[in-house]
């Protein structure tokens, strides 16, 4: 949020409705407010994807059975290759090519869903807002998990065989595509939308209550 309320009145007033020089806008506001979406998406995402590549790896290392613990893997891993086993070759790159991708097509879809559909049905309806921002945060987690997962497919090679690989995200996307074709980077699919779709449901909820509560679009207009 901090991101977009910077970002986009710097976007109108360099390109948009508020150009300081008079010159006729750039492009709409429409696609300018869209533009400082996926900018604040794929800046906050940036940085929290290097610190979840560590996590990452662990998780994945025991849901594919290498250790039976997270005691176990942890110090495993660090007797085996110290930090550098926690940021295998092309583990932080994959997750930011897995992540920024995701973010941006949840928060688009959010938005767009938001606009066109919870804040005018909540017109005449607001006792059930609740219940239509948390249709709108499953739907777009759901979006933004299908669309990325062979991108999923991929991070998790890497980050648990990368030396099989030599790091390489394009020889990795070769490799899924001749052991199974186009389907299997559609693998773990369902899954996936099984986290996602509540996870996304559940945090955009409490996301919009906390807003109203702490007033926060008040204090943006003030």
């Amino acid at each position: 949020s901090y991101c977009k309320r910077m970002i986009g009145p710097r976007l109108q007033g360099c390109f948009g409705s508020d150009r300081g020089d008079g010159k006729e806008a750039f492009c709409s506001d429409g696609v300018l407010k869209n533009v400082s979406i996926m900018c604040s998406a794929a800046i906050g995402n940036t940085v929290a994807s290097f610190s979840r590549v560590p996590y990452e790896v662990v998780k994945q290392s025991l849901q594919t059975g290498q250790y039976s613990s997270t005691s176990q893997a942890m110090s495993s891993m660090w007797k085996q290759g110290g930090m550098r086993s926690f940021f295998p070759l092309g583990g932080v790159s994959i997750q930011m090519v897995r992540d920024i991708p995701y973010a941006i097509f949840t928060l688009l879809s959010y938005e767009f869903i938001k606009e066109n559909w919870v804040l005018k049905r909540s017109v005449d309806d607001p006792n059930n807002r609740w219940l239509r921002d948390m249709v709108a945060g499953a739907t777009s987690g759901g979006i933004g998990s299908y669309l990325t997962n062979p991108m999923d497919v991929i991070k998790t090679r890497l980050q648990t065989s990368s030396a099989m690989y030599g790091g390489s995200i394009t020889t990795c996307a070769a490799a899924v595509l001749e052991e199974g074709g186009p389907a299997a980077f559609m693998r773990g699919s369902v899954p996936r939308l099984m986290h996602k779709i509540p996870a996304n449901g559940c945090f955009f909820l409490f996301y919009e209550f906390f807003r109203r509560v702490l007033r926060c679009e008040e204090i943006q207009t003030s």
